[in-house]
């Protein structure tokens, strides 16, 4: 009998919804709360949390595309494209229209199979009749929400909107009092990276105590090591006192994403491709050494936002001083803020005092606090201005600089990137 193959990609899946490795993070009860949710009627659920945290996954694995209408924020750009989007998965179109000009209209007990709207084969039932057409086009004679309000009512599939954040601004309120007009009869959930991309559900009048919310943190490297050693053990792969799997989470800054690309990588640099039980490989550095390995990954997805920190405002006339390191490099602040980030993890939130003492360190001339202030508060509007709907790559408040894009953070310890000198006149 022959076994079944079982490949790494399918095991260590990065921007996808793994099987073998995923973690429920079940000392946060999650899924127990989703649960929770779901058994209740009148409610929204917002989910949100940092980016790459897996907050898509999750949600997937309770209520798959199977059992569940998933929209996607990117593609609402009003409210009729939302409840066109809900028409469209149930296939609910009260007209048919046929290539000899004839037309059939669907009564209340109409069905119409086929799958996504357009041209083919159509089975269409109206008052018993059945009607077989070829070059057939679907059509509509009632409002898309009416249609859709009323497929809901009889058939209440949960709706997942992933991505709320990229739904235009100006569509968001239009959109929350449909989600109002809906939760009395599905459980809508909404999926986002910045928490307050939900304002506009919260501040609509009645939804007080309708939304429940679920913030997903970044993971803790005991979490983020159950996925190397699932994946491991489903590869036949020996990891000799957990050394490669603790180096992995360490480096994956409480991104489930990056831990799973990582994983992936390792076993591509140690060419396992599919399980080896067989021989029971034991995984080890890879050659090149540990930054040598993290450096490759690092330079395939530069962060784009990083440019523009470095660089720093474009203000005509602005004189940039030159700051120089012990070593004779060369920078301006933009460039010296970097780096000191950089060498003080990079981590998730870190103090300003503490990159006023690194600075402090290592250039010939100190560069005073309220200089390093200034520059970090001009990169956390750049990176603000950058955003688009997500939340932005860096943020300086009350005297403490936050990275929320782990891919930052990895390409800032990892990255190929020089402290270009910007001194002079900007231009």
């Amino acid at each position: 009998m022959a076994t079944e193959r079982i490949l790494t990609r399918n095991v260590f899946v990065a921007g996808g919804n793994p099987d073998v490795t995923y973690n429920p993070r079940d000392a946060r009860r999650l899924e127990a709360d989703i649960r929770e949710f779901m058994a209740q009627s009148g409610k929204a659920l917002s989910v949100s949390g940092p980016t790459k945290s897996g907050k898509t996954v999750l949600i997937q694995r309770l209520l798959p595309e199977s059992q569940a209408i998933w929209l996607h924020g990117s593609d609402i750009a009003d409210p009729s494209a939302f409840w066109r989007a809900i028409v469209d998965w149930f296939g609910m179109y009260d007209t048919i229209e046929l290539t000899d000009d004839r037309a059939v209209r669907l009564g209340a007990e109409g069905s119409v199979e086929g799958g996504v709207p357009g041209f083919g084969k159509v089975s269409a039932t109206a008052s018993g009749d059945q009607t077989t057409a070829s070059g057939a086009r679907y059509a509509r004679t009632r409002t898309y929400s009416d249609l859709a309000r009323e497929r809901l009512a009889t058939t209440p599939v949960p709706i997942v909107i992933d991505d709320f954040h990229y739904i235009p601004e100006a569509a968001r309120r239009e959109i929350s009092r449909a989600i109002k007009t809906l939760i009395r009869i599905v459980p809508v959930v909404m999926i986002a990276v910045p928490h307050e991309a939900f304002d506009a559900v919260t501040q609509e009048p009645e939804m007080g105590g309708r939304v429940w919310h679920l913030k997903i943190t970044l993971w803790t490297e005991d979490e983020l090591a159950c996925i190397a050693e699932a994946g491991f053990a489903a590869l036949g792969i020996v990891d000799l006192g957990g050394a490669v799997t603790q180096r992995l989470a360490a480096s994956s800054f409480g991104a489930p994403f990056l831990m799973q690309q990582l994983c992936f990588d390792i076993c591509a640099a140690h060419e396992i491709y599919e399980a080896q039980h067989d021989t029971s490989p034991v995984l080890s550095e890879p050659d090149g050494g540990w930054d040598g390995f993290f450096l490759r990954i690092a330079e395939r997805s530069v962060p784009p936002v990083f440019e523009m920190l470095r660089k720093g405002p474009k203000v005509r006339g602005q004189e940039r001083i030159a700051r120089v390191f012990k070593d004779g490099r060369q920078t301006d602040i933009y460039g010296a803020v970097l780096s000191a980030l950089a060498e003080a993890g990079p981590k998730p939130a870190t103090p300003q005092p503490e990159l006023v003492r690194i600075l402090t360190a290592r250039l010939e001339e100190p560069a005073r606090g309220q200089h390093i202030s200034s520059a970090l508060a001009q990169m956390s509007e750049i990176a603000d201005d950058a955003r688009g709907d997500s939340d932005p790559a860096l943020v300086f408040k009350s005297d403490e600089v936050y990275i929320l894009d782990p891919f930052l953070l990895f390409y800032l310890r990892f990255g190929d990137w020089s402290m270009e000198s910007y001194t002079g006149t900007a231009r």
